[in-house]
């Protein structure tokens, strides 16, 4: 049985004499809970994730809780106080494993049946640095990580509020005190104004701490009574959402900052009475100051009276803008580079582009115009207009631009033009006109050029004044990159396919041509066999060239390849072509075809085709995964006449000896049914360019 063992006495040394008595002048011990220290431990826990939290006065044979979550009794002997190690350290002390530490292992509040395993503890220090007790939080088991530096950072701030609390609610007792004394001895007024002074400069400094605190982590608190929507909040929580700094809002205006899209996030008068809203919840809202589109991370606590009925709401709002933009504009990069990639036309590109655009920056309009600088139009083949946004007008079509010469300047000089605010910007009269005319407040617009001339601009636009940040403008600025270069590549590939079929047409021509002179040079040539087979394979390389041409000689399809073969023999109804789509290389593609037509007019004269029951079977599959993929071919014939090696090899069996891709792979089996053939050659290879 493991015994309690007690903290070292503490030496009663005028530091801890003055400790206990900084703690006794706070007059705070055995008295009643507070809501506002109750507030605290409650908003503690949660940003810690712990079942337990504590306001703990660490006095000379005890440790008092002005405030708890989670614990039901009220003090522990000063034996069992884990805090009485916390106010010695500087910081916020952190044991990871309260039964691994020699120095809390054998204590009572561990080893017992609740056990606790985890604590972290922020001392409260008065203005003479005294340590008078902690704010901690408390798990039931280990977190090997401890605190994040988020959640430590926000203990310590926490900390600062409850010393605030302390001291204030002393300031208070003070003047009280002083009040009565007031009517008792009018002598020692001068005395008393001067200690009320000290005390107030003494709030207002703890108050000026806990601000700069919030203010350093961009955190914003706010407490709201539920039944009458009022909040109370701090200058940090005004300056996240753009507002005038003042103690108090009424939650509807903060609600109407919030984008319409994101309203339902939020919680509602009826959420926060019966204590349904989310604790945790992201949403997005235009900054009431300058329009700015601000992801904000809002978690919150309730509070209920002794009936269990939702009083209050206590809070804290963090800026997480910087974050979340850049998890949208990486998601939406990547899903720009795919459409693009597959879009084959410029109305593709520009949907794909202009999609991209408004969406990721919550946007009213985003566009793609293409413009006309000598007849002063810009033509709008299609915009995104937010679908939330009822009764915005697509501006799709031929429009002038005669109304905006100061944007067209801009563009025309390779400028990104960025409006913040119509009427503010120093515009032309012109350009605000403009603007006005079709809802827009805010614009940024990136130029196209091709030779130093505007052709054309990506654009994207807001209903109401926004500053843009940088990150905003350099997204924008890189969808239009891509935007353009796509649009180049469908302009290469358009200028592409016109020089192939100019090269296919004189390719015919050349491969006619060179037939022709052989059909006349070997007219008289006996026997006729091998002037047959040489034109034949003429026939053959025309064939895989067309069915390269249709895909730009970059590849070309198996299946097509060997269609395009049983058309020439003029056997296809006799032929069964089975397997998986399959790309061959230009140079592979020639080859295939030459080798298919071998085995077809070989089987025609000799083999299974030369007799009208015969057929045969040409399957592929692949055979493998990755880089050791193969392609196997199957050429199978049935229903012929007996069949044997030839006696002399010519220049059909090299040719087929050769395989797919002329490095052998080749199996010929004579099987009295018929010939088998089974060509084997490397994926990587065969699909070589």
């Amino acid at each position: 049985m493991k015994r309690a063992v007690a903290l070292p006495a503490v030496p009663p040394d005028a530091a801890e004499a003055a400790r206990l008595a900084a703690l006794d002048e706070c007059a705070v011990l055995d008295t009643p809970p507070e809501p506002a220290f109750d507030g605290i431990v409650q908003l503690a826990a949660r940003l810690c994730a712990t079942p337990i939290a504590l306001v703990s006065l660490v006095a000379e044979q005890r440790q008092w809780f002005k405030a708890r979550i989670g614990l039901e009794v009220r003090e522990t002997p000063i034996g069992q106080a884990v805090c009485a190690h916390a106010i010695r350290g500087e910081g916020v002390l952190v044991i990871p494993d309260l039964a691994a530490d020699p120095r809390t292992a054998d204590n009572p509040l561990v080893t017992g049946a609740r056990g606790m395993r985890f604590y972290a503890g922020a001392p409260l220090r008065n203005r003479a640095g005294q340590a008078l007790g902690t704010l901690c939080v408390i798990d039931l088991v280990p977190r090997p990580g401890g605190l994040t530096a988020d959640q430590e950072f926000a203990l310590q701030a926490l900390a600062g509020q409850v010393m605030a609390l302390l001291e204030l609610r002393g300031a208070a007792q003070d003047r009280g005190r002083l009040a009565v004394a007031a009517s008792r001895a009018k002598a020692a007024a001068s005395q008393r104004a001067a200690r009320s002074e000290a005390e107030r400069r003494l709030a207002l400094e703890a108050e000026t701490r806990a601000r700069i605190a919030q203010e350093a982590g961009g955190i914003g608190t706010f407490e709201m009574a539920v039944g009458s929507g009022r909040m109370q909040v701090s200058a940090e929580f005004c300056r996240l959402f753009g507002l005038a700094e003042r103690p108090g809002y009424d939650a509807a205006v903060l609600e109407q900052l919030v984008l319409p899209a994101d309203r339902a996030r939020r919680s509602s008068a009826a959420s926060r009475s019966d204590g349904s809203a989310e604790g945790d919840v992201e949403y997005r809202i235009h900054r009431a100051d300058d329009g700015a589109l601000r992801w904000l991370s809002r978690r919150a606590v309730f509070q209920r009276d002794e009936a269990g009925r939702v009083v209050a709401m206590f809070g804290t709002v963090h800026d997480i803008t910087e974050r979340k933009l850049d998890q949208i504009r990486l998601a939406a990069t990547v899903a720009l580079g795919d459409a693009l990639r597959d879009a084959g036309t410029a109305a593709e590109v520009a949907q794909a582009a202009t999609t991209t655009l408004g969406e990721a920056l919550g946007a009213l309009r985003a566009g793609y115009a293409e413009f006309d600088l000598r007849a002063g139009t810009a033509l709008l083949q299609q915009d995104w207009v937010a679908p939330e946004a009822a009764g915005t007008a697509s501006l799709a079509g031929r429009r002038s631009i005669a109304g905006f010469p100061g944007l067209v300047a801009q563009l025309s000089a390779g400028q990104v033009a960025v409006m913040a605010d119509r009427e503010a910007s120093a515009i032309p009269a012109a350009d605000r006109a403009g603007f006005a005319a079709i809802g827009v407040s805010a614009q940024v617009t990136v130029p196209l050029r091709q030779r130093g001339e505007l052709t054309a601009a990506l654009f994207v636009q807001d209903g109401q004044p926004r500053r843009w940040s940088q990150g905003e403008i350099d997204f924008a600025r890189g969808v239009a990159d891509r935007c353009h270069a796509a649009l180049e590549r469908l302009r290469g590939e358009a200028v592409q396919a016109v020089l192939n079929q100019e090269l296919s047409h004189r390719l015919k021509n050349s491969l006619a041509m060179v037939q022709a002179i052989a059909a006349q040079t070997l007219r008289g040539v006996t026997p006729r066999a091998p002037v047959e087979a040489l034109e034949s394979r003429i026939q053959a390389l025309g064939a895989a060239h067309a069915v390269l041409l249709q895909e730009q000689w970059r590849a070309a399809s198996l299946d097509a390849v060997a269609e395009q073969v049983a058309g020439l023999i003029g056997q296809r109804d006799r032929l069964c072509i089975q397997g998986p789509a399959v790309s061959l290389g230009p140079r592979c593609a020639q080859g295939v075809s030459l080798l298919l037509h071998e085995l077809g007019t070989n089987a025609l004269k000799y083999g299974a085709l030369s007799r009208d029951e015969g057929r045969v079977a040409l399957r592929w599959t692949v055979r493998g995964a990755g880089a050791a993929a193969e392609l196997v071919v199957t050429w199978q014939e049935s229903g012929g006449p007996p069949v044997t090696p030839p006696a002399q090899r010519g220049f059909g069996s090299m040719l087929i000896g050769r395989g797919l891709v002329g490095e052998g792979g080749t199996r010929l089996d004579f099987l009295p049914g018929g010939l088998q053939v089974e060509l084997v050659a490397p994926l990587d290879e065969v699909q070589a360019i």
